[in-house]
């Protein structure tokens, strides 16, 4: 009777399925049981099984969403090249798509993630800065652009203690000459990072060093101009 019963409780369940999926075509039935997955955490399962979604769907209306689906759980998933070379490929394959600006914002994402601190190589940050950039300037109403212009601030202060780092470096090893090139960025393409305080005051420094008390006292002036309460403008004084 035990075994009866098993049979008939797993034909009910057969039954049941079958009744959820009436009138659905295979397409529909593997991405819903895609998003089932990624309701539950599943992410990385989800990324494998939508791999060959698009050679078995070609024609369904689902394949695309499918390809979006996919960036999302790689991403979520913490698969960062994986989700980086899916919204490359999306944005090649549908430039015109009404969802593109959700690949591109994925992409950026995908760089962020891998980029590292103030200390270390900074060229994952100079690409997400990049793809930031692009996306802003190609979706200006995008619904991200108010979080990327928040994340490019954060890039830009990065970017901006970076070339301060070296160029402290530089400065104590008395290479004043490299040492005011990588604060003359911090002048030139970061003036809006906290940064620009301290890069005005080496800057001035390096200035005085090298014996070129003109521009170490011009230097000095845009500091104490801009920043008249700073410790910086304070310590910038002796090149008045």
């Amino acid at each position: 009777m035990k075994k009866i019963a098993c049979v008939v409780f797993i034909a009910l369940l057969a039954a049941g399925c079958a009744s959820d999926n009436a009138g659905k075509n295979e397409a529909q039935i593997d991405y819903e049981a895609a998003k089932e997955k990624l309701d539950h955490g599943q992410y990385n399962e989800v990324a494998r099984s939508l791999q060959d979604f698009s050679t078995a769907h070609p024609y369904s209306k689902y394949t695309v969403q499918a390809e979006l689906l996919r960036i999302f759980a790689s991403y979520k998933g913490g698969e960062y090249i994986l989700s980086e070379i899916l919204s490359k490929e999306f944005v090649e394959r549908h430039p015109r798509h009404p969802n593109v600006d959700y690949a591109k914002y994925m992409l950026a994402m995908s760089h962020y993630k891998e980029s590292s601190p103030a200390e270390n190589d900074q060229d994952q940050t100079n690409q997400t800065v990049a793809a930031f950039e692009r996306l802003l300037s190609e979706h200006p109403d995008s619904e991200y652009a108010k979080d990327v212009q928040r994340r490019l601030q954060l890039l830009y202060t990065r970017l901006a203690k970076h070339e301060l780092n070296i160029g402290k470096f530089y400065f104590s090893k008395g290479r004043y000459v490299a040492a005011a090139n990588r604060f003359q960025v911090i002048l030139e393409k970061y003036q809006t990072t906290p940064v620009i305080e301290e890069g005005l005051y080496y800057l001035a420094a390096s200035f005085d060093k090298m014996d070129i008390k003109d521009s170490a006292q011009q230097t000095a002036i845009l500091l104490k101009h801009n920043f008249p309460n700073s410790e910086w403008s304070r310590k910038a004084e002796p090149f008045l």
